[in-house]
């Protein structure tokens, strides 16, 4: 006798729940605590080796704060001008950096422990 086999549709259902059960299960300690909801407009997250926005548009004499929110593998913040415009300098995992822009333009930027991490504020007049 052939075994049931179920429905290709009750099959799709459990394998697309299976998958969300680990994708939710497997946020691990690198996971951010921080969510967009505690962000300011002005904000940038650093968290799971990213920037999140990755490119905030702001208007002159705004101040952008980046929060730090990956304690397992601290990240720093810096400008890619020569020399630097801004660098948040030590390494860290939570906390903040603050700079304040005060001319138009585009300014790149990147953690160099992780340059593959790349951000960029575009500033308004």
């Amino acid at each position: 006798m052939a075994a049931m086999r179920p429905p290709p549709i009750r099959l799709a259902i459990a394998i697309t729940l299976a998958i969300a059960s680990c994708l939710v299960g497997c946020g691990g300690a690198g996971s951010p605590s921080t969510t967009a909801t505690t962000l300011g407009p002005n904000d940038v997250l650093v968290a799971n080796f990213s920037f999140t926005p990755s490119t905030l548009t702001v208007k002159v004499g705004t101040t952008v704060t980046w929060e730090f929110d990956q304690a397992s593998a601290p990240h720093n913040v810096v400008s890619t001008s020569n020399p630097p415009l801004f660098n948040s300098v030590t390494p860290k995992g939570t906390g903040s950096f603050s700079f304040t822009f005060t001319t138009p333009g585009t300014y790149p930027y990147l953690c160099q422990i992780h340059p593959y991490m790349q951000g960029t504020i575009v500033v308004t007049p």
